[in-house]
Formats: C-alpha cells, sequence, structure tokens
C-alpha cells in the first residue's frame, strides 16, 4: 500500500475496507505553517487519531469513530475489524458541525458482485398490506 491519505468526506456514501490499524497518535493541524503536529504522547491541543491502512487510502479515525466501528463488527465477545468493510454517511451539513457515522457494510449478495455494499436503510420495517386494515 502506498501512503496516499484520504478522508472521511471523500467517502461518504461509499465503504472502505480496513486493511490494518496501526494504533493512534496525537494529531494538530499547524495552520501557521501549513503542516501536521504529530506525537506519540498527550499534548495540549492535539487529538487523539488512530492511524488506519484502508482500500482507499491511509485514514485518520478519531476514538469516536473508533468506538462506531469496533462496535459495529462485535460478535460474540470479539471486534476483529481487519478485512471488514465500513459504510460512510454524515449529516450533509458544512464545516465543523459535520458528523459522520461508521456503520457496518454487508456483504453483497452473489447477484450484485460480491462485492461489499451499505445495507437497505429499511431493513426492519415490516410491510403492512392496507387491506388487512379493518377501517
Amino acid at each position: 500500500m502506498d501512503n496516499k491519505y484520504t478522508k472521511l468526506s471523500a467517502l461518504v456514501d461509499s465503504t472502505f475496507k480496513i486493511e490494518k490499524v496501526w494504533g493512534y497518535k496525537f494529531k494538530m493541524w499547524d495552520k501557521d505553517n501549513n503542516k501536521m503536529l504529530v506525537s506519540e504522547t498527550w499534548v495540549a491541543d492535539h487529538r487523539k487519531l488512530y492511524d488506519v491502512d484502508t482500500d482507499k487510502g491511509k485514514l485518520d479515525i478519531s476514538s469516536a469513530q473508533m468506538g462506531q466501528i469496533l462496535e459495529a463488527w462485535f460478535e460474540n465477545g470479539v471486534s476483529n475489524i481487519v478485512g471488514k468493510s465500513i459504510y460512510v454517511k454524515s449529516n450533509g451539513k458544512p464545516g465543523m458541525e459535520i458528523r459522520y457515522f461508521l456503520n457496518r457494510a454487508e456483504p453483497a449478495k452473489a447477484v450484485l458482485g460480491g462485492t461489499d455494499v451499505a445495507p437497505p436503510p429499511d431493513t426492519n420495517v415490516d410491510e403492512i398490506n392496507l387491506d388487512d386494515i379493518p377501517y
């Protein structure tokens, strides 16, 4: 894998597959010098970000977002996320108000070519036949 970086905003309404999680570092964007400041230990104003290799490039994931991913793939007391696909949604707001939602992407059916796709949005909705309503 090369060192191509991506960001969640480029992945909205699509999936990415986790290839490796390197751990976390503390990072802060230095606007004045136009560079990322990185530390192995906590530093004031830095954010704890997980360094994740994906099939779409390297990605920085916050602790809250990593929690969403781990919870999405939690099964029988284990949450192995390597090799798993994540579907990215957002609240659609711009700038600092944007929020990302990272959900489990279920494997597609064989008729769709076997690639990973997002689960249908209304999978838990029961169909109602209007003719069955007595009034």
